[in-house]
């Protein structure tokens, strides 16, 4: 057998900085123009994402100006830099534009965040890139109202493309009540484009007010309720087909807070016993669901928060702290933060380029923080 020394030494040093954080790799891309070409490349853009060891913590929590009555309360991005948060060591990311809420994301790496002046931007925390989303003209049927909106963001593994998906829940101020269907608004990042369409009944889901899509193998999934029995049910959104699924979710007692996550690759539930002060994981599988865990009790336990990639879960306090449990070690490690609005992410560094042209710079214009209350 030959083995040319020189593929071996190649190889050797593309497993070394496929590991390297994105910030490093930007600097070594003046290092020589193979590097420069490799660190632009597809191929190693995507094994440099999938790599375990560059998955890290990120939590946002809001601020708020107690001095200034008229201060909308903005979200702070902590970045873990230990990956395994045996250090609990952070860095504040900065959006460079106000942030009034996630919309969507992490996806790859990449965010959908919400601004000043309703502004829909994708942003790469690692490579500090934006762009803007340009604005979504939909017209809704006459006398309705935008009652809530949902959105999911993920990539169709078919085109390999990436696109936003926003569902509105339309309030129809001639009946005083829901309007019939729900609309669906798609924009495409390749095409720069928004195409729309009415999806689902209204009256038939309870759609959730925060931001909670997930986003496994091309599909978007949303944890709803049933409006005429409280029923869990899982609302699925393929990307490539642009067609809805409902999956029926475990049978819950209405007494327990559940929020939906990624647990082991597979679409899961974490569920609070708000009366047990017991956790339980179910895990969904072929559209069918197994119970995987049961915790606990423990007390002082207010809310499910959301997975940890080893196995762990997220839970706030009543005291308003967050906490990490490890059901291997049932140990538990609290972050020193105080707020009431956690949200945690399992997030990737990516080398994925967005930014787009100063063409597309524009915002939404739906006035997101006028929406009714239902």
């Amino acid at each position: 057998m030959v083995i040319n020394s020189g593929d071996f030494y190649e190889d050797a040093v593309h497993a070394i900085l496929v590991k390297l954080a994105v910030k490093s790799l930007i600097r070594f891309k003046c290092v020589c123009k193979s590097w420069y070409a490799l660190f632009e490349d597809s191929v190693f853009i995507s094994r440099h994402l999938k790599n375990y060891e560059n998955t890290r913590l990120i939590v946002t929590y809001s601020m708020v100006d107690e001095t200034d009555p008229f201060h909308y309360p903005l979200d702070l991005f902590h970045l873990y830099l230990d990956e395994t948060l045996a250090d609990l060591s952070s860095l504040i990311l900065d959006p460079l534009l106000p942030v009034y809420g996630t919309a969507g994301g992490p996806y790859d790496g990449i965010f959908c965040i919400l601004g000043v002046d309703d502004r829909l931007t994708l942003w790469n925390p690692a490579t500090k890139e934006s762009r803007p989303v340009p604005k979504c003209r939909i017209v809704f049927p006459r006398y309705t109202k935008i009652l809530r909106t949902n959105f999911g963001f993920g990539r169709d593994p078919k085109k390999n493309e990436y696109k936003l998906v926003l569902i509105f829940t339309l309030w129809d101020e001639k009946r005083n009540d829901l309007y019939d269907f729900s609309q669906t608004a798609v924009y495409t990042l390749s095409t720069n484009s928004w195409r729309y369409f009415e999806s689902f009944k209204s009256s038939h889901y309870h759609m959730p007010w925060d931001y909670d899509c997930i986003n496994l193998d091309g599909d978007c999934y949303w944890l709803l309720e049933l409006r005429n029995n409280s029923h869990r049910v899982v609302l699925s959104f393929d990307i490539g087909d642009e067609v809805y699924q409902e999956i029926q979710g475990p049978c819950l007692p209405q007494s327990v807070d559940a929020i939906m996550g990624l647990y082991k690759e597979c679409i899961s539930l974490l569920v609070l016993h708000t009366i047990e002060s017991c956790f339980d994981i179910w895990t969904m599988k072929d559209n069918n669901w197994t119970k995987k865990l049961t915790v606990g009790p423990f007390v002082g336990m207010s809310r499910p928060l959301g997975f940890w990639k080893s196995g762990g879960f997220f839970v706030e306090t009543h005291s308003e702290q967050m906490i990490l449990y490890d059901p291997s070690t049932e140990e538990m490690k609290a972050f020193g933060l105080n707020s009431n609005c956690f949200q945690v992410y399992n997030y990737t560094e990516t080398l994925i380029p967005i930014k787009g042209d100063d063409s597309l710079s524009g915002f939404f214009e739906i006035p997101w923080h006028t929406l009714g209350v239902y």
